[in-house]
Order: C-alpha cells, then structure tokens, then sequence
C-alpha cells in the first residue's frame, strides 16, 4: 500500500480542483492518500505571517504593478506554509509520493523532492502569467517566479500540466524539463448534471427564448462589459434571456432588455445545478483564463459554449462542433456566435450533445484516476528523484 500527500493551495479556483483531487485519489487502489488544503484550518499565526509576507506595496494593475514583488512573495508564502504542513504530517507517517498543485506549493520543498517522489501540477507557468502585465517593467518582475518555478520543475519526478498550452510553454522555457511533461486536464465532475437534461431541451416549446448563460465572478476579467455591450447590439428583443450569474455590483436597471443579474449562488448546490438545467448556452468572453473549468461544467451539462481562442480554451471547445470559439475582445464575433445560436436549436442542441459526449471521452475521472495512478506507480517504483 502506497501512501501519497496531496498538498492543494485552495485558493480561488483551487479550491474546486482540491475536492476533484479528493475523488480521484479516492479511486486510485492500493494507495492510502492523506490531503492538505492550504485555505483549511489557519491559525492565528498562519493569518499574521500571510499579512506581512504577502502585503501589497505596489499598484496591483498599470504600469508598475508588482514591482513590490508582490506575486513572489504570495508563492512563496504559500510554499512556506505548505513545508510546515508537509513537515507535521511527515512526523505522522512515512510517504511515498508527494503531489503539489499548484506549483507555487512546493516552492519551499526543494530539499524534500531530492529525497521523495513529487508530481507537480500546473495549469499555467508564471512566465505565461506574465503575459497578462500590461508593461515591460510589470512584465519583468516575475522573473523571480519564473526562475523560482524552474528549480520546482526540475526537483519535480514529473509535471502534470492541464493542458497542451501549459505544457508547450513549460517546455519551451525549461527545455531540461520537457521529457518529465505529462497532460492531464483536470477530471470533470459528474455527480448532479444528468444526461436528461439534453432530451429536456429538445422538447421545449417552439418560441420559447434560448436561455444564455454567464458564471463569472471577476466580472471585468471574464468578459462581462463586452458581453453586456454586445447584447444591447444584437437586440435579441424576446427571442433570447441572459442570466448574468456574478456577485460583483452591477445596476441592474441600467442593463438592456433579457439580462437578469443572479447573484448568491454557490457552485454545486441545487440552485447551481438548475441554472445549468435551464440553460441552452454558455457565453463567458473572458479576457484571461489559465484553463477554464466552467467550460468543462458545460459540456457535461450539455450546453454548447463560447469561449475566447485563447490560451487552453480552444482544448475545450472544439470550434463548432462542441461550441463556438471567438476572438478576444471581439464584439462582432461574439454577437455572430449568440445569433448563429439564437438561429438554430438544431446547432445547439447538437453541440451540446457533442459537448458532453467529448468531455466525457477526455476528461472522466476514472480516466484521469487510471492515468494518476499508473504515473504515481510508475514514479515511486522505477524514477530516482534528480537532484536540486
């Protein structure tokens, strides 16, 4: 019996990765895994000692933003804490295999990954982060992270990117690395979105207004404004509702006609779930997005997506076939993709049905379990750590 300790940051979309990580190790046989979530149970000191270490100093946007360092400093916070976390579950028992996600968490492990196995998940490199600095100076203040990261994945027995984007930059930046690359895009939740829901579509009544759907909660960052700007221009009138699904203040009596702002609403609890049994389309626009899990949630609901063609993405949506995949900041694009779905309940009613057929190929979690455990077999019995 393998014992394996999966240290998981927790933090913003993390979280939801952590419990994906808890069912699929819950599948893997003949391992006993133990897990740390960096957001759960904080002492007072752990509060205290984030405060000062990640304090910002600097803009956190424009032309000066994290001059301070401020990104480093937060990775290395929370590589700090995961060491101490990692040390008192080492005084518990032995392990076999460690696993990070992300790769920030095992900045602090070095010296452990030389003498135990270690898988380092990712979903971007901080030098495809740095793409998102809006100057030259912004963009060279991670330079610590970047290099920082290097010394990760080369401690690392293997790196698991989610996709193929993440995976092209990490070997193009640290090409010492390239052959410990593996893809695995994250295991898609199942439990409560029920393939009926595709039939239940098909039998709506002839008239009834095509049912958009946006989740975001960095409303400006997932492309909110222009979606609102291209609904007004598109005048769908009553053919077509929007449900705008975000907690950020937005003045509802000021947005056109069909948008109702949603607010309260906690992923995977029931009124979550209704939203997606309702909905005949996803539309998120987003401006940034290391992979995009919401995409994911769609397909396996059955509802047909658009996206931006940036970044991981288009690995998710496959550009009429399983959605419709728009420039980024591109109004007339988007307004073309919400019409063609507007137009056809054929096309989205066999995208979404192609949506989910794909997500469940690619991205089941007993598919991603086999291929974790078979890796982590694999490493533990046969792969000598490198040397830091």
């Amino acid at each position: 019996m393998l014992n394996v300790l999966f240290v998981n940051s927790g933090i913003l979309g993390h979280g939801v990765v952590a419990k994906l990580l808890e069912d699929a190790a819950a599948r893997l046989p003949d391992m006993t895994a133990t897990h740390v979530n960096l957001s759960h149970d904080l002492t007072v000191r752990d509060r205290v000692v984030r405060r000062l270490l990640c304090a910002r100093l600097a803009p956190a946007a424009g032309w000066a933003a994290n001059v301070d360092l401020a990104r480093w400093r937060r990775q290395m916070h929370a590589g700090l804490l995961a060491a101490r976390r990692i040390a008192a579950a080492e005084q518990r028992q032995r392990f076999d295999l460690l696993h990070f996600h992300t790769q920030a968490t095992a900045y602090a492990s070095l010296r452990r990954m030389n003498r135990v196995p270690a898988i380092v998940s990712i979903d971007a490199t901080e030098r495809q982060a740095s793409d998102e600095m809006t100057s030259g100076l912004s963009r060279a203040t991670y330079g610590a992270n970047v290099r920082h990261d290097g010394l990760v994945f080369r401690a690392a027995s293997a790196v698991t990117a989610t996709s193929q984007w993440a995976a092209r930059d990490l070997a193009a930046t640290y090409p010492d690395c390239a052959a410990k690359v593996r893809v695995m895009p994250y295991p898609a939740r199942l439990d409560g979105f029920d393939p009926a829901w595709l039939s239940g579509r098909a039998d709506r009544a002839p008239g009834e207004p095509v049912r958009f759907l946006f989740m975001g909660g960095d409303f400006p960052r997932k492309g909110g404004p222009l979606l609102i700007r291209a609904w007004r221009d598109a005048g769908f009138g009553g053919r077509a509702v929007l449900d705008l699904v975000t907690d950020w203040p937005l003045d509802a009596e000021s947005l056109p006609d069909g948008i109702h702002v949603v607010r309260d609403v906690k992923p995977y609890t029931a009124r979550w779930f209704d939203l997606w049994r309702r909905a005949d389309v996803f539309v998120m626009p987003t401006r940034r997005e290391a992979f995009g899990m919401v995409f994911q949630e769609a397909a396996i609901a059955g509802v047909p997506a658009i996206g931006t063609a940036i970044n991981a993405i288009p690995e998710l949506i496959d550009d009429g076939v399983t959605g419709l995949l728009v420039r980024p900041e591109h109004g007339r694009d988007l307004i073309g993709a919400m019409r063609a779905c507007v137009e056809s309940a054929d096309l989205r009613l066999r995208m979404g049905a192609a949506a989910r057929h794909r997500m469940l190929a690619i991205a089941s979690p007993d598919r991603y379990a086999a291929t974790l455990h078979d890796l982590i077999e694999d490493l533990v019995h046969t792969h000598a750590p490198q040397p830091v």
